[in-house]
């Protein structure tokens, strides 16, 4: 944030909204799809809302494994699932007005590579 938005227009900061309950419950379903992929001991998902400012860190997850590759793996598919399956909108302020900003083809493909993904990394780890 802080760069071009939706719009090619400078942000100067945006809203993240949720409906808290279903948010949560679509965090813990992606959490639990991550743990039946991959060979997982914990992972973490923290997600901001409300209002941000340029710079502001929105997302933060991490994976613990026996096998980095899983982690890694888990990482991403965290990342691109939470882009693509989280109920959470947001809305860009510039200096032309606030804008609700519509999801990304380049998310939507990202998040297709795992849709068909089977667990690889405990293949591997065999």
């Amino acid at each position: 944030m802080g760069g071009p938005g939706a719009t090619g227009e400078q942000i100067s900061g945006m809203t993240l909204e949720h409906y808290p309950g279903m948010t949560e419950k679509a965090l813990q379903k992606i959490d639990t799809e991550a743990q039946a992929r991959w060979p997982l001991e914990a992972t973490l998902i923290i997600h901001r809302y409300g209002r941000l400012e340029p710079g502001d860190q929105i997302v933060f997850v991490a994976a613990a494994s026996g096998h980095r590759e899983a982690a890694f793996e888990a990482c991403h598919f965290l990342i691109d699932w939470l882009k693509t399956k989280a109920p959470f909108w947001k809305l860009e302020d510039s200096s032309s007005g606030s804008q609700w900003v519509d999801a990304r083809d380049s998310d939507d493909a990202a998040a297709a590579r795992w849709a068909h993904a089977g667990n690889k990394s405990s293949e591997a780890a065999e």
